[in-house]
């Protein structure tokens, strides 16, 4: 259980599972084979499997403790969801809750529930089934969905080549039914220690959480960057991209903003400890974790 404190404002890192997931080429359609040779000294074994060369991600989400609330960015894929087309989400039994539990918190203390975006594995534990049924997992949470996200994907899951899984039916539409579900700004302020600001590209409403008062502390980034490579390569897209273009202009700047700065960066997906800096090296910039 990882742990932070910036001033009045506590972090834990709650996981769900990390493993060896993806070839790189897979990840990351554009990836050549001189750029990886480029990265293998400090690729392997930490961020790749040397057997199988599969790059590590990890799956969590961060739970933030203010003076004013408990919030929870991002919940992952969730437990008995039925996910044929993408088996590493389906009908898992991962221990995220009594994770949750070993941070001190139960589901009834979250007050607001947040995700970056709407992609099936930032949503998973929005809901859990109960008696047959799919409810709202933090039955005091304002669930918080920011309205280009929304409106982007309720119109994708009802388009007639939409080829995923509809987990919108098990991890959204019961938000909006519990009336738990609260449409936002992508820029909006949840207390005195969290805002939100836009970072479209991978999702056109993808979001990005600050923490600090007065001096931003840290941020959240959700899937700017999958994996580490792409803070030194930031021209890789994922194959999750929804706009690669912006995407990858989303990222540089990104880069660009905090590179050097004592800024914490805490992604949605890279593995434990999950949270760094960007790490100027002459022209070369690296994450270095905080360890």
């Amino acid at each position: 259980m990882k742990k932070w404190h910036f001033d009045e404002i506590e972090v834990w890192r709650v996981e769900e599972f990390q493993e060896p997931l993806l070839l790189p080429a897979t990840l990351l359609p554009t990836i050549s084979e001189e750029i990886l040779e480029k990265h293998r000294h400090w690729l392997k074994p930490r961020f790749q499997d040397p057997h199988s060369d599969l790059l590590i991600l990890s799956f969590h989400s961060f739970l933030v403790c203010t003076p004013q609330s408990v919030i929870l960015v991002d919940t992952c894929g969730g437990n008995d969801k039925e996910r044929p087309q993408k088996r590493r989400y389906h009908k898992n039994n991962y221990p995220y809750l009594e994770n949750l539990k070993k941070a001190g918190f139960a589901p009834e203390d979250v007050d607001f529930v947040l995700c970056t975006h709407l992609h099936v594995d930032h949503v998973g534990w929005n809901t859990r089934l109960l008696n047959g049924k799919w409810v709202p997992t933090f039955p005091r949470a304002q669930y918080l969905f920011c309205r280009d996200e929304w409106d982007f994907w309720n119109q994708e899951y009802l388009r007639e080549g939409f080829a995923d899984d509809p987990y919108y039916e098990d991890s959204l539409l019961p938000i909006m039914d519990a009336g738990a579900a609260k449409i936002i700004s992508c820029n909006y302020v949840i207390d005195d220690w969290v805002k939100l600001s836009p970072s479209p590209g991978h999702t056109p409403g993808h979001i990005c959480v600050e923490l600090g008062r007065g001096t931003l502390k840290a941020i959240m980034t959700g899937d700017i960057m999958h994996h580490p490579i792409q803070c030194s390569e930031p021209q890789l897209n994922s194959c999750f991209c929804v706009d690669p273009k912006l995407s990858e202009k989303t990222r540089r700047a990104l880069i660009k903003r905090f590179r050097g700065e004592p800024t914490l960066i805490m992604p949605a997906h890279f593995p434990y400890p999950s949270a760094g800096r960007f790490v100027a090296l002459g022209t070369e910039t690296y994450f270095e974790f905080d360890n």
